[in-house]
């Protein structure tokens, strides 16, 4: 089993990942809608065998799932393959098969997964592989919008690949958001519901510009484009508080939690996220918080633990993160961003 891109052993498994099973009363709404973890080793390292028959059984129980929560289950952030940066120094590449990402769906109780085109998997690639499970994936996919002929080939994604979103890298690409020429894009996107999905946070490598996040160019297109459906990837971090009052301010924006900070393993990881959540609390946002892992970078069994465990950090009652409002972010928050015919 891998959390941040990292194979994870029952010898090398760092302490405070045990530590979170060891808060049964923070993480028992977790096991009780997505079943127990059991032991480290079955929830970290299962066999083959062990994969089937947990697949089978999710299989079998995701229809009573689907009842109880009124919507499927989402992981809203997936690629095909990442580059994985929790050591600048030493990035490194993970991939991930269709058997394996179906597999890693079932373990964590997933429904649905948002499958992302990148600078590594084209649009078309994407389109492939969300063929082999339809009922399973929904495909995102991207142009460089400030290019000619961006609009065309929004629609041409749709209607040609099928494809229900678009992801947008501007930090990677080098525009600014706001740019006259990309509103060509977004009025295309707009025309046909296509929800858009910005890589709205820093990446640690020279080229990659955090002038190209800034929260204020995103306000500028939600005011623009108000019928608009936009995801602000990885909580805009490091701005996520500017972000998060975006959201505050737009009816036509969301955020996904998905690896939003440096080194996921890392015990400083957990507290950053509780703390996060908790402003998106006070500011009245956090239904506007879908779940996301950015896999296979990070694998969604262990981040949902994790995320059904950042209370540990609230030193009063007050200071704790609702349940309820931990898991709509799994299901209920995510309704408007889905094709209709998964709900």
């Amino acid at each position: 089993m891998k959390l941040g891109g990292k194979t994870v052993t029952e010898n090398n498994i760092k302490p405070h990942l045990s530590d979170i099973y060891r808060f049964n009363s923070l993480t028992e709404p977790l096991h009780k809608h997505f079943g127990s973890p059991g032991s480290l080793k079955n929830s970290f390292k299962p066999s083959m065998h062990q994969r089937r028959s947990m697949s089978v059984q999710s299989l079998r129980q995701r229809t009573d799932m689907k009842v109880r929560s009124g919507g499927p289950r989402v992981d809203y952030h997936c690629h095909i393959s990442i580059t994985e940066y929790s050591n600048p120094e030493n990035p490194t590449l993970v991939s991930v098969s269709v058997e394996e990402f179906l597999a890693d769906l079932d373990e964590a109780g997933i429904d649905v997964a948002v499958v992302l085109s990148d600078d590594r998997t084209s649009p078309a690639q994407v389109a492939a592989f969300i063929e082999k499970a339809p009922d399973r994936f929904v495909g995102f996919g991207h142009v460089n919008p400030v290019e000619a002929g961006s609009d065309e080939e929004v629609l041409r994604q749709r209607n040609e690949l099928g494809l229900f979103g678009l992801k947008l890298y501007p930090t990677s690409e080098g525009y600014r958001v706001d740019d006259q020429r990309a509103y060509g894009a977004y009025e295309a996107a707009s025309s046909i519901g296509m929800p858009v999905m910005f890589h709205h946070a820093g990446m640690p490598t020279p080229r990659d510009r955090l002038r190209h996040s800034n929260p204020a160019l995103i306000d500028e297109v939600a005011a623009s484009f108000p019928e608009l459906k936009i995801v602000l990837a990885h909580l805009g971090y490091p701005r996520v508080d500017e972000t998060l009052y975006v959201a505050r301010k737009h009816r036509n924006v969301w955020c996904d939690i998905s690896w939003p900070y440096g080194d996921v393993d890392h015990p400083s990881y957990l507290y950053m996220l509780w703390r996060d959540l908790l402003t998106a609390t006070n500011l009245g946002v956090i239904s506007k918080l879908v779940f996301g892992t950015d896999y296979p970078g990070v694998r969604q069994r262990p981040y949902l633990d994790m995320l059904m465990s950042v209370n540990r950090y609230a030193a009063h009652e007050e200071l704790r993160i609702p349940e309820a409002s931990l898991m709509a972010m799994v299901d209920e928050n995510v309704k408007p961003l889905l094709p209709p015919e998964m709900l």
